[in-house]
């Protein structure tokens, strides 16, 4: 039964004061949607045995184990990358922003070093038994992590107040010793954002050489998508102003919330992974999501709103496009000037899927559609289109 035994010393839940153990973890940022360190589909099992909330996970089969590819489950910068034979062996350490970090120990090998920023599904090393600590047996032990310190790294390998039980796809698992989870992994990487539109006059919904839905939406309606169900995909949706409803195809998602003049906008305001719906109401340069205030007094009547990761943290922020001046923000800083046209439309997406979101614009009066410095799509939509972006296939 493999166990990681630490280096310094054994220390055991005994010894150490449960008030201590249970700090809480509002302490850090927003925990990020952390997904399983293996590729999407694969079958795993996790095991607490005496050492939770750290977990040793094996592949399905177990034979299958050894040399099994391992990837980030969020995205990050690598601040441990080193070997050490004598103890856990082969050691990564990923910063994931916000005071949260995740360790991987006894790897067979390494594929990233210090300072390497990864984005969820990025391959880091494959699973050993390498260090005496193993037991000669492959796995990974796995601790997950909150810098309660503040010194820029998490504690690991001995029971200590910095590990925290490991959430993947919004499930906790090692709350407890001598415990058991069968899982499948729903890390299918951070795919590039596609854009796509919704044409009012017939209720279709594109996205480049496909059609995403038919006859579905009214005249009036305000598009978006979202991963309402955290399952990695965006849903097309609406807001619908003269009811207040939002609808996604087969239900109502969210009903009498907003306002005629609201302009919906939508984003994974906490970094939970899953996607809230929100609104700017430009009568009074207020910001709401569902059951609060996301700022005040910010922004003008004629600001378009957009959402986006700007700084790859895992939690989006409000911005808005300013037609009259080509310029566009965030609260408290400036992410573009002189870019974009009046009549531009403006979308957010991760172009490039490093995990950060860039802006870009669908410009109807040449039916291109850019992000800057580049053109995206041309001669794509036609007048009247309202644009849509995210991870729609």
């Amino acid at each position: 039964m493999p166990r990681w035994r630490p280096l310094l010393a054994v220390l055991t839940a005994a010894a150490v004061p449960a008030a201590l153990l249970a700090l809480p973890a509002q302490e850090a940022s927003a925990r990020p949607n952390f997904q399983a360190p293996f590729p999407c589909g694969t079958a795993i099992r996790a095991e607490s045995f005496a050492h939770a909330p750290a977990l040793d996970i094996f592949r399905n089969p177990t034979s299958a184990t050894e040399g099994a590819q391992l990837v980030a489950p969020a995205p990050g910068v690598v601040n441990q990358s080193y070997s050490n034979p004598a103890g856990a062996g082969n050691i990564i350490q990923i910063n994931h922003g916000g005071g949260w970090f995740t360790t991987y120990i006894h790897l067979q090998s390494r594929a990233v070093g210090v300072g390497y920023r990864v984005v969820r599904g990025t391959p880091i090393g494959r699973v050993g038994h390498t260090g005496e600590t193993s037991n000669g047996v492959s796995h990974v032990h796995f601790e997950m992590a909150v810098d309660r310190n503040g010194d820029g790294q998490a504690e690991w390998g001995y029971v200590n107040n910095e590990r925290t039980p490991p959430v993947f796809n919004g499930v906790t698992y090692g709350t407890g010793n001598s415990q058991t989870s069968q899982i499948v992994s729903r890390n299918c990487g951070t795919a590039v954002d596609e854009i796509g539109v919704f044409r009012p006059s017939n209720g279709s919904w594109f996205s480049p050489g496909r059609t995403v839905a038919t006859n579905w939406g009214e005249p009036g309606d305000l598009p978006f998508a979202a991963d309402l169900d955290r399952d990695g995909y965006d849903e097309i949706g609406v807001f619908r102003p003269s009811t207040g409803n939002w609808h996604t195809p087969g239900r109502i998602v969210y009903t009498n919330w907003g306002e005629p003049g609201d302009l919906p906008v939508t984003g994974d305001w906490d970094g939970n992974g899953l996607t809230d719906v929100g609104v700017f109401r430009p009568s009074t340069k207020t910001w709401f999501a569902r059951g609060r205030t996301l700022a005040t007094n910010w922004g003008e009547p004629g600001d378009l709103p957009v959402a986006g990761d700007w700084n790859g943290d895992g939690a989006d922020e409000i911005g808005v496009f300013r037609p009259s001046t080509g310029t566009w923000f965030t609260p408290g800083r400036t992410l573009a000037t002189n870019w974009g046209e009046p009549g531009d439309l403006p979308i957010a997406g991760d172009w490039n899927a490093d995990g950060v979101d860039e802006i870009g614009v669908f410009r109807p009066s040449t039916k291109t559609w850019h992000r800057p410095g580049a053109v995206m799509q041309s001669n794509w939509g036609e007048q009247g289109d309202l644009p849509i972006a995210g991870n729609l296939s």
